[in-house]
């Protein structure tokens, strides 16, 4: 991976790319800085005064783990047994968290650490899988669309989405090389980050029959026809018999890839099998994510039930405030991105687009919107869609960045601040 990135992304890319990540986080820091000069520090989670405040940090590092990052630092002290409601937490990113604290002693410094250096590999190679996809244009438009989109301050903080960026665009990059074996061990290590992660098992099978079907249709049947000529007198065999050996050894050659891609669920069948030896429930970490008080249920809820659900709220809720705002930016997180998902199948991969189909539905079956706005953060499919809008027409480029950075100067204020965002 790491070399043929050096081979794809020469010297004077690599600083451009550098640059645009350190510029992107840096004013991410310094916004974080001056947050409180905006808003007074309020934070609304549990907590925050031990694993935060005593922590030896400034404010404007420490609250970089606000809200979910907080039970991450839980499970890195603490494990998974004796505090409630940290099972809902996939184990690989506490995991690297732990190890690298034992070089950095300060759990938080250690969180952002690798978040931003998981980050920075996201940006890589998520460009070279635009760029072979598409062109470095519309790889360098798609990177500025998921830079200015109003939740991505949330992959610079304590929180798994630079993780799982990472492993999902090098696991798609390892699919178009066809090193399958590579895009399964990413895929495995995805479905150890977070449950959406196991959506990348049927994007790969996809992407994988995809693949086989192109290499099909750009076989030339002149060509085909000689090749069985060619091995029938070789062999001194029949035309139907091989026909019945060329069918078997396609079925063959297609159970190695297949295997490795479905090795991809590991991760999330690893941690069942954790929960079940300590709590005996495999499915423990869905049952925990009705506790959190965010309307989640086990059952399963309908997109149309949800969608009602949170129109009543907008109609019935005090429009004037914080608490309006949120509802209101998971109610168009749950719209206006899922149309935009089924609107992205004209312009980026199938497979790509069953992923965040996948990663933005698997939530919503909970029965809310809630910390969607986070959550569609990792729909790979949207930002090619947008880069191609903004190249066709400037009126969205000139829309889309102007009020997606906005979105995202507010939403960083009052994350930082203690505020609910996602």
């Amino acid at each position: 991976m790491i070399k043929a990135l050096h081979e794809f992304i020469d010297k004077k890319l690599l600083i451009k790319l550098t640059v645009v990540f350190l510029a992107w986080r840096i004013s991410q820091l310094v916004l974080g800085l001056l947050a409180p000069k905006f808003l007074p520090y309020e934070y609304s989670f549990p907590y925050w005064d031990t694993l935060l405040q005593l922590s030896g940090n400034p404010a404007w590092i420490y609250s970089w783990a606000n809200f979910d990052g907080v039970h991450y630092l839980t499970i890195v002290e603490h494990g998974y047994v004796g505090t409630g409601l940290i099972q809902a937490f996939f184990p690989l990113y506490p995991i690297l968290l732990k190890l690298l604290s034992y070089l950095v002693t300060n759990h938080i410094i250690s969180g952002l650490i690798i978040s931003n250096i998981f980050l920075y590999g996201f940006v890589l190679v998520w460009f070279k899988l635009l760029s072979l996809e598409f062109d470095r244009k519309i790889a360098w438009l798609s990177l500025f669309a998921f830079l200015s989109f109003p939740t991505s301050f949330f992959a610079g903080g304590l929180y798994t989405e630079s993780l799982f960026l990472f492993l999902a665009a090098a696991s798609f990059l390892a699919a178009k090389q066809k090193k399958w074996a590579l895009a399964g061990i990413l895929a495995a290590l995805l479905s150890a980050t977070r449950v959406v992660g196991v959506a990348i098992v049927p994007a790969l099978l996809l992407e994988y029959f995809e693949q086989k079907k192109t290499k099909t249709e750009n076989l030339k049947p002149k060509q085909s026809l000689k090749l069985k000529l060619q091995m029938n007198k070789l062999w001194n065999l029949k035309i139907s018999n091989f026909k019945f050996v060329s069918d078997l050894d396609f079925r063959i050659s297609d159970l190695k890839p297949i295997f490795w891609i479905l090795i991809g669920s590991l991760g999330l069948l690893s941690y069942m099998a954790y929960l079940t030896y300590e709590f005996s429930d495999p499915l423990y970490f869905l049952h925990v994510q009705a506790e959190f008080g965010t309307g989640r249920q086990e059952s399963l809820i309908l997109y149309p039930q949800v969608v009602w659900r949170y129109l009543k709220i907008l109609w019935t809720y005090q429009p004037l405030g914080l608490k309006y705002y949120a509802y209101f930016q998971e109610f168009l997180s749950g719209t206006l991105i899922l149309a935009t998902i089924a609107y992205s199948y004209k312009f980026a991969r199938k497979s790509w687009v069953l992923f965040s189909f996948l990663t933005f539905l698997i939530p919503v079956m909970t029965g809310t919107f809630s910390s969607l706005p986070r959550y569609v953060l990792v729909c790979l499919s949207i930002y090619p869609l947008i880069a191609q809008l903004s190249l066709k027409h400037k009126w969205f480029k000139y829309a889309y960045f102007s009020i997606s950075t906005s979105l995202l100067i507010l939403n960083t204020i009052l994350f930082i601040t203690g505020r609910w965002v996602a």
